[in-house]
């Protein structure tokens, strides 16, 4: 089968059969040579050579072998490897043409590497010296043009020094002085500055004190009698009124997280439900989703309880009423309600009585 798909060209399907046959078999030659064969079709040049290696240990002399692992070699650059297996296989056969052949091929390969290594070697030596006619050429020298430039008798004369500079001692130690001489005399005047304020309220009316007065608006008339407003005097008649601070609303809480902290911050029934009432009822599933903790809804419904013994009215009721109602449409409302003790879900039943749930 190995033959049949080698003839065949079909080299890959040639090598699989003589594996098995080497696995079958593995002291018989004649698989390992033909498989190196088919590796030497292929290219596969080191698994050739491997292969005739095997076939060399089993037969020492054979010549098909010899030539294949030569080829084999000659192809990996192995030249002197490759040489010596045509050598042997030459002097086993010496009328083998295709041994000579090899060996002219391995010859001419041979010098061609040699020649290449020698044009190497000389391109990298270094270049020889310049011819000496360039190195005994003069350097060339640039010629600038100098001009002079005459200086007339009178300019000379009145730039030479005739000798030292003359200067007068007194010149050297004038007394100056920066200061004003003629106040030093004058009697020192003590300015006493006024008492500092001892409260937030003094401090900031002593600085409006301080300041300049400024025109704030007025009544420009064309006869000349305007009337003038001061700034003292628009603060001082403007109503406390406008200066009240707007309360700003309170947001109610988007997340339980900030309900939480709200709730525990609140130390009142009534503060706890004023926070409740910044929730709209419909809000109150969606803020708690399926976070309800038994606890919570404990403290919840007793809070429930005393707002409705403090205010028994019937928009109390009815407002508690949406709440409860908001509050079992919450996510395992059921399942939290388990883990309630008896009188806690007791309380809710009271609850649900007072506001006639329904």
């Amino acid at each position: 089968k190995g033959n049949g798909a080698f003839k065949a060209a079909d080299y890959a399907t040639a090598i699989g059969h003589y594996t098995n046959a080497i696995l079958a078999n593995g002291s018989d030659p004649t698989y390992f040579l033909n498989r190196a064969a088919a590796y030497l079709k292929l290219g596969k040049n080191e698994d050739a050579e491997r292969d005739c290696t095997n076939v060399l240990v089993l037969s020492t002399n054979n010549v098909k072998a010899l030539f294949r692992r030569g080829q084999a070699r000659r192809a990996l650059g192995k030249f002197d490897d490759a040489r010596a297996d045509f050598d042997h296989a030459l002097v086993l056969e010496p009328a083998n043409a295709s041994v000579k052949n090899e060996i002219l091929e391995i010859e001419k390969l041979q010098q061609q590497k040699l020649n290449q290594r020698n044009k190497a070697t000389l391109d990298s030596r270094p270049q020889a010296a310049s011819s000496p006619t360039l190195t005994n050429c003069p350097p060339n020298r640039r010629r600038v043009p100098i001009e002079i430039v005459e200086i007339d008798a009178r300019s000379r004369r009145d730039t030479q020094v005739t000798g030292p500079l003359e200067t007068k001692p007194e010149a050297l130690l004038q007394p100056v002085s920066s200061r004003n001489l003629e106040q030093e005399n004058k009697p020192a005047i003590m300015e006493i500055s006024p008492p500092k304020p001892q409260t937030f309220v003094g401090a900031k009316q002593a600085r409006e004190a301080s300041k300049p007065i400024r025109v704030s608006g007025g009544i420009f008339r064309h006869a000349g009698n305007h009337t003038i407003v001061t700034r003292a005097q628009s603060e001082s008649t403007a109503s406390p009124q406008a200066f009240t601070p707007v309360p700003t609303p309170i947001k109610p809480p988007t997340t339980l997280l900030q309900f939480t902290k709200l709730w525990d911050s609140s130390g009142s029934d009534d503060d706890r439900w004023s926070l409740i009432r910044r929730i709209p009822p419909s809000s109150i599933p969606a803020l708690f989703q399926v976070s309800l903790e038994p606890e919570l809804l404990k403290s919840i419904l007793h809070t429930l309880r005393a707002i409705l013994e403090q205010d028994p009215d019937p928009g109390t009721r009815n407002v508690v009423r949406d709440y409860l109602l908001a509050f079992t449409k919450v996510q395992r409302f059921g399942t939290v309600m388990l883990f309630m003790d008896k009188p806690e879900r007791q309380l809710l039943e009271l609850l649900r009585e007072k506001v006639n749930f329904l």
